[in-house]
């Protein structure tokens, strides 16, 4: 639901700092948006410049934080409400279980209560262990140190808001004094930034370019609160309200000094997307083999190109159908299995991407056709023209004949884990007539068979197609069966023949005389 809405809420600049804001503040966790939006970035559900939009709200989001640390943790007697909270929500536990949102509404209340409980916690083992050292060895330190320490801290600890609680209860201490505590959460500030450069690790460029926005802007909006420390200290002091409680002040502090970046960095959103678009620039793999490496202008050259990549289109198509019968390519490509031993070997669901593979089949179509586009346009000759035609019916009817085999995954996979017999008994001769079509091609296209020998082979496969619709038809007299399990395995024998066909009209199209290659 988050995502969604997240997908749905960064329509405008201003719309994605304040779901940044929004979300942080209501899941008290700037890594874990920060996270989400690594991930909806990768996956291209919201844009870089939202992108970064969601991490500066983030940042100001995070400081709510402080502000729930500073008011129920310091301000009111913790035990007095957390014990209640955990106990109810522990009671409502046990005794209604079976009411989801019951049981939803009591892990809040003893998260909640646990929370604040382990804060009071934290908050007297700081008070004990001020008491028990001796501070003066830190009072010489100066603040840029406080700055590294809390980098450091957060980072290895991997939330910024635990340090924040940290922070605020050891300035409730007197472990450190104000100025010394806003530098730990300066620091903290650039450490929250890990998360992110960690997430983005192995990803997609728009994931590194959003890690590398949030690290920009934190270190930024670090570096302007650490030079103007004094100039943000005293108008946090104007407050009187606020500067009479030094944790209540640094709270304060916290979400000027965020809301100061956000201010400064608003504007330029679009230059550093811009400027981050420049960076983690990778060359994607060409989805062709031959014909993105030559000039369409230069005939000669790119017919060959051409004539090799529907070859190699051809073949992948080959591999996709051994593939969705669940039969793996290298078993028939490199072993040299003959039909018998594949079948038998291969009996279990082979597990692939289906859809990406046929989208990487329509996408080699794409190009091939662009690629014949300009062709087109060159001064070609009557017979280079043919073959141009040719060529594309050889496209058109592999990919026709992906089409088709992708459509009857689902029922082919259902077939390998059914227990019944006779569904496995068919569905194997319809596997095997699959395969000993495509033997029929490899051993054509690796010239051991000519084409005589061809026609005699698919002719047999077409009795064996008959056969099958027979059996099929009969198997209905069985009580294992029934009318949905008939029709399935109708559909899907009909549909492997005429991918069958589509890839015989291909492999007839164009004259594949030379060794297979992948």
């Amino acid at each position: 639901r988050f995502k969604r809405w997240v997908k749905n809420s960064t329509s405008s600049t201003f719309k994605s700092l304040l779901t940044g804001t929004l979300s942080t503040a209501l899941l008290q966790s700037s890594s874990a948006v920060t996270l989400i939006t690594l991930s909806l970035v990768s996956v291209s559900m919201i844009s870089l410049y939202s992108a970064i939009g969601i991490i500066f709200g983030a940042n100001v989001g995070t400081t709510m934080t402080s502000w729930i640390v500073a008011t129920l943790g310091f301000q009111v007697k913790i035990e007095s409400f957390a014990l209640p909270f955990i106990g109810m929500g522990g009671l409502a536990l046990i005794f209604f279980r079976a009411s989801k949102s019951v049981t939803h509404i009591a892990k809040l209340s003893t998260g909640f209560g646990l929370l604040f409980l382990g804060l009071d916690f934290m908050k007297k083992a700081i008070e004990s262990f001020a008491i028990s050292i001796d501070l003066t060895q830190f009072v010489g330190l100066p603040l840029i140190a406080f700055v590294l320490i809390g980098f450091v801290l957060t980072a290895i600890i991997q939330s910024s808001s635990a340090f924040t609680a940290i922070v605020l209860s050891a300035l409730y201490s007197h472990m450190f004094n104000f100025e010394q505590s806003a530098a730990l959460l300066i620091g903290s500030n650039i450490g929250t930034t890990m998360t992110a450069v960690l997430g983005s690790i192995g990803g997609i460029p728009d994931k590194k370019r959003v890690a590398l926005a949030h690290f920009i802007f934190n270190f930024v909006t670090a570096v302007v609160a650490f030079v103007f420390l004094d100039v943000l200290l005293e108008v946090v002091v104007r407050f009187e309200s606020i500067a009479i409680h030094p944790v209540l002040a640094l709270a304060l502090f916290h979400t000027l000094f965020n809301l100061l970046g956000v201010v400064l960095f608003l504007p330029f959103i679009g230059v550093l997307s811009r400027f981050l678009n420049t960076l983690f620039i990778t060359k994607e793999p060409e989805a062709t083999r031959y014909i993105h490496l030559v000039d369409p202008k230069f005939s000669q050259t790119a017919l060959v190109a051409l004539h090799n990549e529907v070859n190699t289109l051809f073949v992948k198509t080959m591999k996709f159908a051994l593939l969705i019968a669940n039969i793996k390519p290298d078993d028939i490509f490199t072993k040299k299995m003959n039909l018998k031993e594949a079948v038998e070997t291969n009996q279990t669901t082979i597990p692939f991407n289906h859809t990406t593979f046929y989208k990487n089949i329509k996408e080699i179509e794409m190009k091939i056709m662009e690629f014949v586009a300009v062709l087109y346009q060159q001064a070609l000759n009557n017979e280079e023209r043919e073959n141009l035609d040719i060529l594309l019916t050889s496209v058109r009817e592999s990919v026709y004949a992906a089409k088709i085999l992708k459509d009857i995954k689902n029922d082919i996979n259902e077939f390998t884990q059914s227990s019944n017999t006779i569904v496995h008994e068919l569905y194997d001769r319809i596997r095997r007539n699959l395969l000993y079509t495509i033997l029929i091609y490899i051993n054509y296209m690796d010239e051991v068979w000519d084409q005589a020998t061809c026609d005699e082979k698919f002719k047999k496969s077409k009795e064996e197609n008959q056969e099958l619709i027979k059996m099929i038809t009969t198997s209905i007299s069985s009580p294992q069966m029934n009318d949905k399990r008939v029709v399935s395995l109708l559909n899907t024998n009909r549909s492997i023949y005429v991918a069958s066909q589509s890839l015989f009209e291909a492999s007839q199209s164009v004259s594949l005389h030379f060794p297979l290659e992948e």
